[in-house]
């Protein structure tokens, strides 16, 4: 029991595959009405098979993040869930308001990249693009780690580039088209603005009035 109590705080990153759910539910319901957001250029850059390891490496690096972030600094976890779970909401509802799909290659082959694209392909239905939750996740565990300091400097730098390779990934592998990767891009860092800009609002007015702040 004494364990349960120390680390409950870390049964809030089951917001994680609920979100999940939400998003395959809208996805069943909208995807007869779906727009196309793929654009020209979007036509013109290349499908790169092996950015399929960065795109499906995606949610095991995003538990990992979140455990990591519980077990060392339970503060900064609070706040990156509060993040995500904002900014991953806007995009639920983006979702059913404006549908959008992303016309997917005729791709064949028998190597193991091709074969773990074709198996995304066929588990994960083209929609739900604007914006990107891959990117827009991945991007906050970008800032997160970079502006807090969560590694040292070396693995800051090789996480930081595993991190914008699976950003890559989306548009490589024709998951999304550019304006899904800057909408997701965006919207990260307008959540985490928006909660710091309210953190250093309360943190202001607990110094005014002499209460010690601890947020």
């Amino acid at each position: 029991m004494t364990l349960f109590t120390r680390y409950r705080h870390l049964l809030v990153i089951l917001s994680i595959p609920l979100q999940g759910l939400f998003y395959m539910l809208i996805a069943s319901l909208i995807s007869q009405s779906s727009i196309p957001i793929n654009s020209a250029l979007d036509d013109r850059i290349p499908y790169v098979s092996w950015f399929v390891v960065s795109y499906a490496a995606w949610m095991l690096v995003l538990y990992v993040a979140f455990i990591y972030m519980g077990l060392t600094n339970r503060a900064l976890y609070w706040r990156t869930i509060i993040v995500y779970n904002v900014a991953v909401t806007v995009s639920n509802i983006i979702f059913m308001l404006y549908p959008t799909y992303m016309p997917r290659p005729d791709i064949a082959g028998e190597d193991i990249f091709t074969s773990l694209v074709l198996f995304i392909y066929s588990n994960d239905q083209p929609v739900n693009c604007f914006p990107s939750i891959h990117c827009l996740t991945t991007y906050l565990l970008f800032i997160t780690m970079v502006r807090h300091k969560l590694l040292s400097l070396v693995p800051r730098i090789l996480t930081s580039i595993f991190l914008w390779s699976i950003i890559a990934s989306t548009v490589f592998i024709k998951q999304h088209a550019l304006i899904d990767v800057i909408g997701g891009i965006a919207l990260a860092e307008a959540a985490y603005r928006l909660l710091y800009y309210m953190l250093d609002k309360q943190r202001s007015k607990a110094n005014q009035s002499g209460v010690t702040w601890n947020g």
